[in-house]
């Protein structure tokens, strides 16, 4: 069982590091846990499967750590932005995210400041490992999440927001419950074209790695016409050229 770490003594313990990572400030630590308790967060859980400093996390990256979290609507995730971050403020993250969620993608935000997200805790797969469990006769299962990912990036585009990270979805993607869920919008913008249903479909069945482990499980479509029905879609994106899309991918529209 994973023992919740209170706010009250969060700063007696080891786990203080993560509250202020990579370089821990005393003052600034403080500061933090009063920010953390105006957000309505009384406890956070060590858990995960990524070590910060032997600590188990959910996540790590350039901008930010991501733990358990407790508050008044149970447990969730918290995402506190690094020390060493090359931005100020996760507030434009949070908006990003915020505007995903208005259109079912995402993990629902809950609240957040300059320095912390609180979110919904989506605990499942990283998108390829969940595909590497899979065996022949789950292919089902497959067809669904694929279908279900490439409708949530085309919910993105329809919002203009690009998420930025799709072509490299490795970490972008975690799959729950037979649920893809698109994580972690620090990169995501509406300042560029959007391009989440093209990044999307590359790094499924262009990137020679991850194609390799679709083709495990089942014979996917020649490139040239998931390419042609690609360009046509990014063209004129209308629910015709999706479903020409999702013809051309092998999928059921």
């Amino acid at each position: 069982m994973i023992e919740p770490i209170p706010l009250s003594r969060l700063l007696q313990t080891r786990a203080a590091i993560l509250i202020c990572y990579p370089r821990y400030d005393a003052d600034e630590a403080e500061r933090r846990l009063r920010e953390l308790r105006q957000l309505g967060v009384d406890a956070i859980e060590l858990r995960g499967r990524h070590l910060v400093c032997g600590l188990p996390t959910l996540g790590k990256g350039h901008v930010g750590i991501v733990v358990g979290a407790k508050g008044a609507e149970g447990l969730m995730a918290l995402k506190i932005r690094r020390v060493d971050a090359d931005r100020s403020s996760l507030e434009e993250e949070a908006s990003h995210q915020r505007m995903a969620n208005t259109v079912d993608v995402g993990p629902k935000l809950v609240r957040a400041s300059a320095n912390f997200i609180l979110m919904e805790l989506i605990e499942g797969n990283y998108l390829t490992e969940w595909i590497e469990s899979l065996e022949p006769s789950e292919v089902p299962r497959l067809n669904k999440v694929l279908t279900d990912l490439l409708c949530d990036a085309r919910r993105l585009d329809f919002i203009e927001l690009d998420h930025g990270e799709l072509s490299n979805a490795r970490r972008h993607v975690i799959v729950a419950g037979d649920v893809p869920c698109i994580i972690d919008f620090e990169s995501a913008s509406t300042h560029r074209k959007v391009s989440n249903v093209t990044s999307i479909v590359h790094y499924l069945y262009f990137n020679r790695l991850v194609r390799g482990t679709i083709e495990r499980l089942m014979t996917l479509p020649q490139p040239n016409p998931i390419l042609k029905a690609l360009r046509k879609h990014k063209a004129e994106p209308t629910d015709g050229s999706f479903f020409e899309l999702f013809r051309a991918l092998g999928l059921d529209s």
